[in-house]
């Protein structure tokens, strides 16, 4: 008899674990928001610094040096606030409780924008730029990339012009090193400590998903000297007026 009640103790244990395992797993990676509103686009219009003047004399020689600035055509950029709440719900979606913006909600971790739904989690890695470009093996590397985007490999503003760095990223409980990184700026200056952006890949023998992953701040000073909570770029081809790409948005926050 008291074998007997070990072992309905031992697995009504098990049981236990196994619920907080599954639990802990459902939230363990990215997911979609709840709302994606799309508030205010801009774009530099003003690219006129007016007509110079150069005098010529016969016989001269003369070098120049000109200066001008061309707006990308391959990157968007994004930038905003999160709002939401911290609840306590059941399977069905009933909340028991929840806290609300107003009582402090700042939340930490990542945004991700890939180029196609994500359909495994546990397959994402760092992109490979230098990779062979086999979808299940390397994926694709910076050429594959840059062709996708309709970059030229001499471009100054292609994909392994722009994500010149490394870092390491947290999703879920996996982490993944030395990925792809970049920089946005500060104050309308380049910098290396804030808004984080990591380059990723869903990849396996059906699918290669492109993912552009930005760390949040909470409330930190952003490329328009405006306190920001992210800011990010993602690619696209903007030699093609008609076409745009779209972007499949997720959230890991803490």
């Amino acid at each position: 008899m008291k074998m007997r009640m070990k072992v309905s103790t031992l697995k009504a244990i098990l049981a236990l674990l196994v619920l907080a395992i599954m639990a802990a797993m459902a939230i363990a990676a990215p997911y979609g928001p709840d709302t994606i509103s799309r508030d205010n686009d801009q774009r530099r219009t003003n690219f006129d610094g007016g007509v110079k003047q150069i005098e010529a004399q016969a016989g001269n020689v003369t070098q120049l040096t000109i200066n001008t600035t061309i707006l990308t055509e391959r990157w968007q950029g994004y930038y905003g606030n999160i709002s939401g709440k911290v609840t306590l719900d059941d399977a069905n979606g009933y909340t028991m409780y929840d806290w609300s913006a107003g009582s402090g909600f700042a939340p930490v971790g990542e945004i991700y924008a890939a180029n196609q739904s994500i359909s495994s989690w546990g397959d994402v890695v760092c992109l490979n730029l230098t990779g062979n470009g086999v979808v299940g093996q390397d994926g694709p590397n910076t050429t594959i990339l840059e062709t996708m985007y309709g970059m030229d490999v001499d471009d100054a503003d292609g994909v392994d012009e722009t994500f010149t760095g490394t870092k390491d990223i947290v999703i879920g409980t996996t982490t993944l090193t030395s990925c792809p990184a970049t920089n946005m700026y500060v104050n309308n200056v380049s910098q290396s400590a804030l808004w984080n952006e990591t380059l990723l890949l869903e990849n396996n023998t059906a699918v290669s998903t492109v993912i552009f992953a930005a760390q949040t701040e909470q409330n930190a000073n952003g490329f328009n000297n405006q306190t920001w909570d992210f800011q990010m770029i993602v690619g696209d081809n903007g030699e093609d007026a008609i076409a745009t790409t779209t972007y499949y948005f997720y959230v890991e926050l803490a």
